[in-house]
């Protein structure tokens, strides 16, 4: 088992649902892999279309436990919030990426990049509404 450092990083979103009355809309992440989950800062003031442009590190091996099934292992889990002060945040949408193929690149070279793309933002009831655009890294230790 190979056990090396996962870096996502979040770049920005566009088209996001608008989900107070006024149409307002105070985005983060919440980013999860396996136990670990890192939570975004949380912009105001560009409604639909966020920028975050901040870096996340989460611990991560090759080949994982056997503990955890095979669809589980290897994914990278975002959940996009709108943050509300008087009530509980509103869900925006998820998106998951699957990192095992990096995670195996990573682990043969030394490092290996995903770089950087959009991946569609989904609804509750499975539709699309919205981009988000992140990059991920893996490397080892030499």
């Amino acid at each position: 088992m190979t056990v090396g450092t996962m870096e996502v990083i979040l770049l920005g979103a566009h088209g996001l649902l608008r989900t107070d009355i006024f149409g307002k809309v105070d985005p983060y992440v919440v980013i999860q892999y396996g136990n670990e989950e890192h939570t975004s800062k949380i912009v105001h003031g560009q409604g639909s279309n966020p920028g975050w442009n901040e870096r996340f590190k989460f611990k991560a091996q090759y080949p994982a436990d056997a503990g955890d099934d095979e669809q589980r292992k290897y994914r990278l889990f975002l959940r996009l919030m709108d943050h509300d002060t008087f009530t509980r945040d509103d869900y925006l949408g998820h998106t998951t990426i699957y990192v095992k193929e990096l995670l195996e690149l990573g682990v043969e070279n030394g490092k290996a990049e995903l770089g950087t793309h959009k991946y569609r933002v989904i609804l509750k009831d499975g539709s699309y509404h919205g981009e988000i655009q992140v990059g991920v890294n893996f490397s080892v230790p030499k």
